[in-house]
Formats: structure tokens, C-alpha cells, sequence
């Protein structure tokens, strides 16, 4: 019946930054659960040169928090104040980053230079390779686990939020390796545990990363911008996007049928095939599939979609260079930047090799080859832009339930690539901070008993239960392209999953994981369908509908709000301007 100061649900990034700036407040009653120390997207996922996305510190750029959280905010429907936040910290958290280890590069005066990512011109982004997140996560692992001594539990899976009187009393945790419920009892939670990457079938998240989207709808928390995800071309067969680089070297976009023929097919999308191959290389800038790019980059997206759709699977080729390529017929940003670089070569993988050598041996360390093989992608969730609505403090509307990370609903229809791993350190920081200053005044409750106190001691087991489908379903019909109809569909199909939900399942886990992810797809398909006559079109997803509108003939910014994955509505009001009134002013939504 012990009470803890504060339960951490992660073993990420956001997790382990949030134990660490708790012991430096001295917070020290705190314990860590996680279902997997090895799992989750901090340590297992990347890109060409994986980007931490902070103020610029190159000694040169007249740069402000400022003007970074109104870059953050530019998008729409975005929080103005946490944008500030998330621009004011951003140093402070970047720096604490460089001296436990993470090594960001530095010039001979000691500044921090810096590139442009998407959705941004400064040169704000930086980067220590493809795995910047997993070694943020390493370094603080070793702070808190073997200088802090942290306690941590693994092998946790937690199945329900309990609250007594509005406010946060402890968690229910499944022993995955013993299938026991237990119970733990706290001040505060932090979930630190990552979007709903369960949902989708087509996805960048690692297989291991599952979220609790699911549980916290359950415990009564509100969602804001949950329609709001970040979709792009990754590889599949090994889950990594194929940004940055790997596109900028402008490799062959190959359709393959099922009787194995193989053909090139950009150009059936485009009237100019090197127009299209132009837009390949933006797509290394402009990675994230985007509404407003539909006739520019994001047609390749399109493309890559159309001919899967068709039942063909779609590969890249870095082994020999397009159809017809020619390369002074690229347009001249592709030209200035690829002799800028020297990165010139007579094939795509040997131009890939003098731009970013670690983009290619992180293939050839899950034993794909791009010398030799070709690498089968699609358009994959990437990131969720939204998620549990929390207030200033990262505090949800469950008293003492924090959720950092991207967890959280931080960002709206676009965000700066490399904002979400600072959005992990700031978010994480300013909940330990609020936490140390109130938790005098929090009193102990252990009397709240959970529902499934039983339940593995009833469980029947029943193999033949499997969800598998939903999430290739939700791939099909309510990712960057959303189908008014079948969103519609696969809605009833899953509430009448959701009434009927069986005590029985093929084990413990597979029971609350499944749950959890029909909780999740639910309230994103209630959310999607409410927005689309709404908004139409926009952010990172285009909509197939009948009298939906478009997005430039909508004159206000919609605050999506969903009540436990039930009651949907909008609060309308006209967008102010960032630049009138203070962030405390700016307009959430």
C-alpha cells in the first residue's frame, strides 16, 4: 500500500528526462514502469540524420524564442504558449543533452551550426547521425539508472489510470512475464509513453512501440488535434523513414505487380518526368506527406499510394539512376545542392555513400544492402501531432496525470522536423518542475480498488481472437488519404467490437493491448469524421468526401476536442495573429 511521490510510465527519452529532473528537484520517491526497457520509438527509431530541433546556437542567427515558437505555431491549431515554452527551454534542455554525452557538433569557437528541416528556413535543426534519439535515451538511461539509482520495474504493461475525486491516485499494471495484476499507488503520474503506434498497419513506429491512448480515454482525459498525424514515405520490411537524403539523391521509384514485372512509374503522374524527379529531391526537405503540397512534393506520396492501392508493392532503387535521368535537368536548388556537397556520382547509392554513408550502413546493419537490393516502402504514420489535451504545465484534466512527449497533443497540423525530441525534453522538465513545487499539498489515497483485480485468475484463453486487421484497415482508410465512407464503416465495425469485447483472448497481454488499440482507433476515426465537413482538407491529410470543403475556404482554426472517445464539438473563433498579442493571448487552435 505504499504511496510514491511519482510514477513514470516510459523507459524513452520523455521518461527517463522527467526521472532525472524529479532527483535534481528532490523528488527522489519515485519509481519507473515500463512493459519493455529495450522497446518503445526513443531508442528504436530514425531517419538519414535523425534532427533535434532547437533555438539557433551558430553565434551567427538573430534568432528569439520568439521567433522559434512562432515558427512552431505558423502551422495552425497549435498551442501558442507551449510553442513558447517548448522555444524558451529549448537551450537550456539541448545543453543539458551535450554534457551528459550527446555530442551535437561544434564549430572551433564552441557555437552549435545547424541546417533547415521541414516545415522551417532557420538553421535551427541539428543532428548526431541517424540514432540521435536512441543515444538521448542511452545517456539518459546511465544518468538516472546508475547515477541516480532510480528505481525501475520492468515488464509492466499498464492497464488503467486510477483517479479518486478528479485526481490521479495510482496505475494497474499487468506483470507480463507472470500475468499478475498489481496495483501502484502515487501522487502524480507522468505517461511518457509515445503516440497510439498500434493503430496502423503502415507505420515508422518499431514494432515493439505500442502507446496508451487507449487507457488514459479511459480514465476521462480530453484529446486536442488527435486528427492531426504526420505521414511519410518509409521502408517497411525495416520500419525507417526514407527522408533527407534518401531522397535527395534521387533514386528510381519501382512498381512491382504479383507476377513479380517490374516498372518505373513517375511518370504516369506527371506530364515532365524531371519535374517529378525535382520534386524527389524536395521530398528530402519536405519529407511529411502535407495537404497544401498535394501538386507539388507530396504528389510522389500520392503516386507511391496509388500504386499500392492497385495491389502492387512499390520499392526504391538505388542501384542505377531513373529513366532518363539527366542531371542538368534537375531543377537548380537539386543542382546547387548535390555540387554544393560533392555528392555527384554516376548512381544513387554512390551519391548517397558521399552525402550520408550512416544513412546507408543502417541498412546494412538490419542486412538489407542498397548496393544490391532494392528497398520495398510505402506511406507510413510517423508521428502523432496531437494527442491527450494537457494544460500549461503538461498536466491533463485528471489532477496529477501528466503526459510528455508525444503522448501529448502538443503540435497542430504541421510542426518543424526534430521538434517532437525537443518537445520530449522541455515537456518532461516543466511536469517535474510543477510537480516539485506542489506536491506538498497532495494528500496519500489508497483506498481506490481496480476493475481488473481478477481478471487473470477468470482469464480463458481463446486463440482464435485476433484484431490484426483493424489496423490495415485503418492504413486503408484513415491515414494521409481519408475515406469519408469507410471511415464510417470501420467506426461501427469497431464499437460493436468494443460492446461485445470478450473476456476471453489469447492471453492477458493480447487482451489489454487490443483493447487499448480500439480505443485509440475509435476516437481517431469519431475525431477524423467530425473534422472533414469541418475543415476539409489540411495538415497532413486530404479527405475523400462529398461536400467537404476546402481548406482555403475555411476563415476560422477548429480546437478539435474529444470527450472520452465519445462527444465531439469545435469551439470557433476567429485565428489571431501571433504577432498582435502575447503568447498568453494566442488563440489554442
Amino acid at each position: 500500500m505504499k504511496t510514491y511521490d511519482v510514477i513514470i510510465i516510459g523507459s524513452g527519452a520523455a521518461a527517463y528526462n522527467a526521472a532525472d529532473c524529479l532527483y535534481k528537484n528532490n523528488i527522489r520517491d519515485i519509481v519507473i514502469l515500463s512493459e519493455n526497457r529495450l522497446h518503445g520509438t526513443s531508442r528504436n527509431t530514425g531517419s538519414d540524420k535523425q534532427t533535434y530541433y532547437k533555438i539557433s546556437m551558430d553565434g551567427r542567427s538573430s534568432d528569439s524564442p520568439y521567433r522559434m515558437a512562432a515558427d512552431m505555431a505558423s502551422g495552425g491549431s497549435a498551442d501558442g504558449v507551449k510553442a513558447y515554452k517548448h522555444a524558451v527551454n529549448s537551450m537550456r534542455c539541448f545543453l543539458k543533452l551535450y554534457d551528459y554525452g550527446v555530442k551535437f557538433p561544434r564549430d572551433e569557437f564552441g557555437s552549435f551550426p545547424g541546417y533547415k528541416t521541414d516545415h522551417d528556413d532557420t538553421a535551427r535543426a541539428t543532428s548526431v547521425g541517424p540514432l540521435t534519439s536512441k543515444l538521448m535515451t542511452e545517456k539518459l538511461e546511465e544518468a538516472v539508472l546508475s547515477e541516480n539509482k532510480t528505481p525501475f520495474i520492468d515488464n509492466r504493461l499498464v492497464v488503467e489510470i486510477l483517479t479518486d475525486s478528479g485526481r490521479v491516485c495510482g496505475v494497474t499494471a499487468l506483470d507480463t512475464v507472470n500475468e499478475k495484476i498489481e496495483t501502484y499507488y502515487a501522487k502524480n503520474v507522468i505517461a511518457a509513453t509515445g503516440a497510439p503506434a498500434c493503430i496502423y498497419k503502415h507505420s515508422v513506429f518499431p514494432l515493439s512501440q505500442h502507446g496508451m491512448t487507449g487507457v488514459m480515454i479511459d480514465s476521462g482525459v480530453r484529446l486536442c488535434n488527435y486528427s492531426q498525424w504526420q505521414y511519410g514515405m518509409a521502408s517497411v520490411d525495416f520500419r525507417w523513414n526514407v527522408s533527407g537524403s534518401f531522397m535527395q539523391v534521387v533514386p528510381r521509384f519501382v512498381s512491382v505487380d504479383k507476377e513479380g514485372n517490374e516498372r518505373e512509374f513517375l511518370s504516369d503522374y506527371s506530364d515532365d518526368i524531371h519535374t517529378a524527379y525535382s520534386l524527389v529531391f524536395l521530398k528530402g526537405y519536405q519529407w511529411p506527406f502535407s495537404a497544401d503540397r498535394t501538386e507539388m512534393s507530396s504528389a510522389i506520396d500520392i503516386a507511391v499510394h496509388s500504386e499500392i492501392s492497385k495491389g502492387r508493392k512499390v520499392y526504391l532503387d538505388y542501384r542505377k539512376n531513373p529513366r532518363d535521368f539527366c542531371f542538368d535537368k534537375l531543377c537548380d536548388e537539386a543542382k546547387e545542392y548535390l555540387t554544393k556537397t560533392e555528392s555527384m556520382a554516376q548512381t544513387p547509392v554512390e551519391r548517397l555513400f558521399r552525402l550520408n554513408s550512416k544513412a546507408i550502413d543502417v541498412y546494412m546493419n538490419q542486412g538489407i544492402d542498397l548496393y544490391t537490393d532494392m528497398l520495398r516502402i510505402a506511406v507510413c504514420a510517423q508521428h502523432n501531432n496531437g494527442g491527450v489535451y494537457t494544460d500549461d504545465y503538461f498536466m491533463s484534466d485528471i489532477k496529477g496525470l501528466y503526459v510528455v512527449g508525444e503522448a501529448g497533443g502538443s503540435f497542430g497540423l504541421s510542426r518543424p522536423g526534430g521538434s517532437a525530441l525537443n518537445d520530449t525534453q522541455v515537456s518532461s522538465l516543466v511536469a517535474a518542475e510543477h510537480i516539485a513545487e506542489n506536491i506538498k499539498d497532495i494528500p496519500d489515497v489508497t483506498s481506490v480498488r481496480s476493475e481488473y483485480e481478477n481478471i487473470t485468475d477468470e482469464f480463458i484463453t481463446d486463440d482464435s481472437v485476433d484484431y490484426s486487421y483493424i489496423p490495415e484497415k485503418m492504413s486503408d482508410c484513415c491515414s494521409f488519404i481519408r475515406d469519408e465512407e469507410k471511415c464510417r464503416s470501420l467506426l461501427c465495425e469497431i464499437e460493436h467490437l468494443l460492446e461485445n469485447y470478450p473476456v476471453k483472448h489469447r492471453n492477458p497481454e493480447a487482451f489489454f493491448r487490443d483493447r487499448d488499440m480500439l480505443i485509440s482507433a475509435r476516437a481517431l476515426l469519431i475525431t477524423v469524421l467530425a473534422e472533414m465537413k469541418k475543415t476539409g482538407s489540411r495538415g497532413g491529410a486530404v479527405f475523400i468526401s462529398d461536400g467537404v470543403k476546402k481548406a482555403e475556404d475555411v476563415s476560422y482554426r477548429d480546437y478539435l476536442t474529444v470527450t472520452d472517445g465519445n462527444n465531439v464539438y469545435f469551439e470557433k473563433t476567429k485565428a489571431v495573429p501571433v504577432t498582435d498579442r502575447p503568447f498568453e493571448y494566442y488563440l489554442k487552435g
